[in-house]
């Protein structure tokens, strides 16, 4: 015993409803993760002791300078350090690299479930088509 054609339909139109509601819900999440990075500044910032040069000083056996923070940058497959001196603090809106990337991918995994729940909606509009 099949279902009738009203019977279908509104089936059609639950399911139909139903995707709707994720694709709201997948746009908010999306939103809310490309929020989250907004106005980030990602910093490679590390923070490393070092010798000060100085032949007579206490660094030169054991007993380095420091941690002071160096940012790194890598240029022309070159890794470069610049000093940032001993008062330096993070910039407003600074993020360290690994929590910037834990977000970035937050926001790619959401914005990939937002394109296959379109892609459901083009088949479904699709098939609605065909009746």
């Amino acid at each position: 015993m099949g279902l009738d054609l009203g019977q279908e339909r509104a089936r059609a139109v639950r399911a139909l409803d139903n995707l709707l509601a994720l694709i709201e819900e997948a746009e908010r999440d999306l939103e809310q993760a490309q929020a989250r990075l907004e106005g980030l500044l990602p910093l490679r910032v590390v923070w490393k002791k070092k010798t000060c040069g100085n032949d007579k000083c206490r660094c030169t056996r054991g007993a380095l300078h420091g941690p002071y923070p160096y940012l790194i940058e890598h240029r022309e497959g070159k890794k470069i350090e610049h000093y940032l001196g001993k008062g330096w603090t993070p910039p407003e809106g600074a993020i360290a690299p690994e929590r910037y990337n834990a977000l970035m991918q937050d926001f790619k995994s959401k914005r990939t479930r937002l394109e296959r729940l379109m892609g459901y909606l083009d088949e479904a509009v699709e098939v609605m088509r065909r009746y």
